[in-house]
């Protein structure tokens, strides 16, 4: 069953002074806001003490899809401007789409005036020509049929050359040279995402090192992060919001790493960066329930599919460690190196975590499936509380914002 979740009560003011337009110069020197459920506790301190905070023993699992410059400026055969943002590939996920030979169809966001199927646009840097026919196109969206040369290239050279950061809607200005470098994490590698999973954009190289000198183990996922990251709640009821679907791949080596965690008595915490790695963690979890009750279908498919609502459809009491294990038979079953497939999960208040013991994350928009998820882990009144007094205690806000690491433990029930 649905929770039934009153969303006007995930919103709050949130001053336009108060989202950072720039990230810091140095990425691991925000400030950290330690937001502890049990205790209902708030603590104030700066991300470079991460290792400090986090006991020996712990498991970091961090997000390592690379952003995609996916925002184009193209000319029509007029000399008029359009500009597209590439959202999906058509019948294949974003990693292949980025890697196949030309041509290949995306589905894009469109804006310009009198842009009809069949024109062919046009965008050029040096030897690099782009051409860009667009096949069909609703409203602001369009599917888009991309050639280029030269065709030895990847999709995803190309759009470095001519591609511009997709920076978030709200931070309502142009893309620098910069932000090439500060809107994507030092540990970056799956190229796929249109969005940052941005609270790994403060994790420096330096610090990695010391979280593993400090006993820290580290685990990769990959969940290609849509557009639809930003996109507020709308609906006037919760079942009527929906969710969009990304792209997640894990590794054998990670699950193995994961469940061999799980197995460990006493040890450290679960600590996912980012709500991305959040909601691939959980997705496994819910494939692997799927698994372990015999469902014909999801054993002989060879991709994952976790819908929006499967969660909330049966209570369950299987352990994560059994759970995961069975996606590492079902792996083995299909010969796959990797989890791969897409998910639509999405956590809201009364949500049990099965996976997380704690998550790193920034602090996001009011009426957010975002903050939907922080409220599910804090609870339904604490983490009104947290945002109330990072305001008030002067933190910045959004992608290039401040942190926090809210902790808990996985398996209880929040109110």
């Amino acid at each position: 069953m649905i929770p039934e979740v009153r969303l006007e009560e995930y919103t709050y003011e949130l001053p336009a002074e108060r989202i950072a337009q720039f990230p810091l110069p140095e990425r691991d020197r925000c400030r950290l806001l330690v937001a502890r459920r049990r205790e209902r506790s708030v603590e104030h301190r700066h991300f470079f003490e991460l290792p400090q905070i986090l006991p020996p023993g712990s498991l970091l699992v961090r997000n390592i899809t690379r952003v995609v410059f996916a925002r184009l400026f193209l000319r029509k055969p007029t000399g008029g401007a359009v500009e597209l943002l590439l959202l999906q590939p058509s019948q294949m996920d974003p990693a292949r789409g980025l890697s196949a030979a030309p041509p290949v169809q995306w589905q894009c966001l469109l804006r310009g005036h009198r842009v009809r199927p069949g024109v062919r646009l046009h965008a050029a840097a040096g030897e690099v020509l782009l051409e860009a026919r667009l096949l069909e196109r609703s409203a602001g969206s369009a599917t888009v049929e991309f050639t280029w040369e030269p065709k030895d290239l990847l999709l995803a050279e190309v759009l470095e050359r001519l591609g511009q950061v997709p920076l978030p809607p709200y931070l309502r200005r142009d893309a620098t040279e910069q932000d090439r470098e500060h809107y994507q994490t030092v540990y970056a590698q799956v190229p796929g995402s249109v969005a940052a999973p941005t609270a790994g954009l403060h994790f420096t190289e330096r610090l990695l090192e010391e979280l593993r000198r400090t006993g820290v183990q580290i685990a990769d996922v990959c969940l290609h992060v849509g557009l639809d990251t930003f996109k507020p709640l709308r609906a006037k009821h919760l079942a009527e919001h929906r969710m969009h679907s990304e792209h997640m791949s894990v590794s054998a080596a990670a699950l193995q790493q994961l469940i061999e965690f799980l197995r460990r008595p006493g040890g450290g915490w679960l600590v996912a960066v980012g709500t991305t790695s959040v909601r691939t963690l959980e997705s496994l979890y819910w494939h692997g329930v799927r698994l372990l009750r015999g469902d014909s279908h999801t054993w002989a498919s060879p991709s994952i599919a976790v819908r929006q609502w499967e969660p909330y459809e049966a209570d369950t009491e299987i352990a994560p460690e059994k759970a995961l294990s069975a996606v590492l038979e079902w792996m083995r079953h299909h010969g796959s190196a990797n989890a791969e497939g897409t998910t639509e999960l999405m956590i809201v208040p009364g949500y049990i975590f099965r996976l997380c013991d704690a998550i790193i994350t920034n602090f996001h928009q009011p009426q957010s499936t975002l903050l939907l998820l922080v409220g599910a882990f804090l609870g339904r009144t604490f983490w009104r509380q947290v945002y109330e007094e990072a305001l008030h205690q002067g933190y910045r806000f959004l992608s290039y914002g401040d942190a926090s690491l809210l902790v808990g433990r996985r398996g209880e029930a929040v109110e």
